[in-house]
This record gives C-alpha cells, structure tokens and sequence, in this order.
C-alpha cells in the first residue's frame, strides 16, 4: 500500500501553522483520566504532542510513515515522550480495555473507505477502551458538508515564502474537489506549485477520497459497534450542533460488558 501523505507530509505543518483550535478541548478529556491517549491518524503529531507534554501518556497512530517520521522527530525536537505506530487502526492489535481516551480528530474518519471501514474502525477501537472510557469523532458540521455547486473550481488555499535548500522559494497551494452528494463522497486534489527565484515551477500534486458520514448514520454505527453517544456538538466549546455549525463532535462511551 503506498503511503497516502508521502506527497502533503513534507508542507503539511507550514500550512497548517495555528490550526490548533481543537487542542483546548482534547486536553479536558484527557484530564478526565489517568489512562493513556490514543489519537488515531495523528499525522505529524499535533495532538499527541501537546497531550504528552501535558503529562499524559499518548500514542498516535497512522498509516503514513512520511507524516509519522516528522511527528517522531518533532516529538524528540520539544521534548515530548509521546509514541507514534505505523498503521490503520483496523489493521492494528490495539491492547484491550487500555485507553482511556481515544481521540479521531478533525476529517481523518472521512478516510474511510465505505460504511463498513468506518463501522471495522469502531468496533477495532472500542475494546481497546477502558470500560466507561471516552471517544471523540471530530467531523465537518452542516456548513462544512459536501457542496457539489463548487465542483471543478480550483481554490488558492494558502500562498507564502518557504526555505527550500538555502532559498526563499513561493509556495502556492491549490485545492479542487468533486463532490457526490448521493454517495457522500468528495475526491480532493491539492496541487503544491513551488516557484523558485529563478522563476522555474515544480508542481507535486496528492489527491484524496473522502466519505462524509451525517448525525445519524454516525449514532447508528457507534451502536452497532457497541459504543453508547453521550452528546453530538457543534464546536471545540462544545456548544450545540446547529445549521450553521462548521464541526460536528460525537463523544461516546464504551458500553458495559
């Protein structure tokens, strides 16, 4: 299987600098427990970091080895004794009844294939959570649902200097998608075009399949899974889940036995 963020890994922190707006919440329930963390598709770190150097004890897991080796050494460059597994969760022999808290931030269920990788997920992940342990699902809200009237249209999602073997070289960084709203699914394509000051261009280009996943098709498959949902919210202040919420945030707990 080739590594789906080999081709973003390398610009993935740069343009993602200061999205930090959910780390607030994942640090309070972390502090309802003193068991470990797991963050599932960690990408560089982000999370698990900030959840190590806070104290807890946290593993993140991924199936990218190019995101996972900037999160290792970005864990060594601050500090943070945070451990970092190469895989899919549904891949994975996760130890049981371990985690206290099991954290699938912000789109990454989106990368399940179909209702039945999203469903292998849940039922991988809930025995490895603690009886009355915690699960987070952080998803795109109603304002951030597919929308197939922008289909086909390039969009500039961030622009900026970057160092590139001693150079100031421009980054530019373009997204397109399609979107299927009967199958729930948006195909991605991000264009990374690097100008040099010699004016020549480089363009990389990494594209993705996404599979939404609405309110209640999401409690479906946390019961089906044998997870019990506790709240559905519309933001990182876990207030409610309206028309115009741009997240959508399913806490759940394991049920007994």
């Amino acid at each position: 299987m080739s590594d789906p963020y080999a081709i973003d890994a390398p610009f993935y922190d740069l343009i993602h600098e200061g999205h930090d707006d959910d780390v607030g919440l994942w640090l309070s329930f972390a502090g309802r427990t003193d068991l470990p963390v797991l963050e599932v598709g960690t990408g560089t770190g982000r999370i698990a970091i900030a959840l190590a150097l806070a104290g807890h004890e946290a593993v993140g897991i991924d199936p990218s080895l190019a995101m996972l080796a900037i999160a290792r050494q970005r864990g060594e460059d601050e500090g943070a004794d945070a451990s970092f597994i190469e895989g899919r969760a549904q891949d994975l022999t996760l130890e049981p009844d371990h985690y206290g808290l099991v954290l699938v931030p912000a789109d990454v269920f989106l990368y399940c294939e179909d209702g039945e990788e999203q469903l292998a997920v849940l039922r991988a992940l809930a025995p490895s959570m603690a009886f009355n342990g915690t699960l987070a699902v952080d998803l795109p809200g109603p304002a951030l649902w597919l929308d197939g009237t922008a289909n086909g249209q390039p969009l500039l999602t961030w622009s900026g200097p970057i160092q590139s073997a001693g150079n100031e070289d421009t980054l530019d960084v373009y997204q397109l998608h399609e979107d299927d709203l009967a199958l729930q699914t948006r195909w991605l394509r991000i264009t990374y075009e690097t100008t040099a000051a010699d004016g020549s261009v480089r363009r990389r280009i990494s594209e993705h399949r996404l599979r939404y996943v609405y309110r209640f098709e999401a409690e479906y498959l946390l019961h089906m899974a044998g997870l019990r949902l506790e709240g559905v919210y519309g933001d990182y202040e876990l207030g409610p889940l309206t028309s115009d919420s741009e997240r959508m945030i399913l806490i759940a707990r394991r049920m007994q036995g």
